[in-house]
């Protein structure tokens, strides 16, 4: 499993508090300025994967982390894991125990969801923060249906639901272009989702995360509370968080500090399927 063969990346586990134990993976010397890389539902840090060696090369100190459920890191049973407030507790208390200080946070998805909930709730230590198609600025296609498919009965059959085809079909619905994924990405979504508690740990987070889009008026008030602008970045060809170029507009209407682009053709994940442009934009505004 990836980082396999990668001599620049390297990987850990960190231990919290809690006692939740994490997967890190980090690239880039420590003491740099520090980017924190958080992936979306049901991915894992390999999103990250052209990432690594582009950011270190500028200068940057990378730290990705396999969120609860997610990857090689741990996936309790308790529902309360899976909200918003605990994952975004989960990510501080990982700030604490690396004794970062200062970080500028990437997030895709699920994960901008967090990294806003981060950005706007007075954590000092977040310098500028990037977005990537986050869930909470759209409607996100299929997850109302997924939740009403999911009651908790079918935790007895979901790891057999979990097939190599199944997740190679639900990867390329993240892509604009899925003739870009290769049997070795399918292979490094798959393998993670083979580990006891996967398959349960995304229906809690269906039936437990905050998915539900807020109105503009009460967005755009938080994130006006931000002292810096924040990146969004969105793919035109994104199929499963709608409308959100639409919301983004409407924000920058009523003040909200934002920086919007938007990647002609890309996907929900065009961070991971476009990395080069939009890694170039992510450094431009980071610096």
């Amino acid at each position: 499993m990836f980082p396999a063969g990668s001599a620049h990346i390297r990987t850990r586990h960190v231990t919290l508090p809690s006692g939740l134990t994490l997967r890190i993976a980090e690239s880039g010397e420590p003491g740099r300025p520090v980017v924190l890389l958080i992936h979306g539902w049901g991915a894992s840090l390999y999103m990250w994967r052209a990432w690594y060696a582009s950011l270190a090369d500028a200068g940057r100190h990378v730290i990705a982390v396999d969120l609860p459920g997610h990857g090689l890191s741990d996936k309790p049973d308790a529902r309360e894991v899976y909200r918003l407030d605990s994952l975004v507790g989960v990510l501080k208390a990982l700030l604490d125990v690396e004794r970062v200080q200062s970080v500028d946070v990437v997030a895709q998805s699920m994960a901008g969801t967090i990294a806003i909930h981060l950005a706007t709730h007075a954590d000092l230590r977040v310098n500028r923060t990037v977005v990537v198609n986050p869930a909470c600025f759209g409607r996100v296609r299929l997850q109302r249906f997924a939740r009403l498919v999911s009651p908790r009965i079918v935790d007895v059959i979901l790891p057999r639901l979990v097939a190599r085809s199944i997740v190679a079909r639900t990867h390329r619905m993240v892509y604009g272009d899925p003739s870009r994924i290769t049997g070795r990405d399918e292979d490094e979504y798959w393998a993670p989702s083979q580990f006891p508690g996967y398959a349960r740990a995304m229906r809690r987070l269906l039936h437990e995360f905050s998915w539900k889009r807020p109105p503009a008026a009460e967005m755009s008030a938080r994130l006006k509370t931000l002292t810096r602008e924040m990146l969004v970045v969105l793919g035109s060809a994104d199929a499963l968080v709608r409308d959100a170029l639409p919301y983004v507009t409407a924000l920058r209407a009523a003040g909200a500090p934002l920086d919007v682009r938007v990647v002609s053709g890309g996907g929900h994940a065009v961070n991971e399927e476009r990395p080069e442009e939009v890694v170039a934009m992510v450094l431009k505004f980071l610096e």
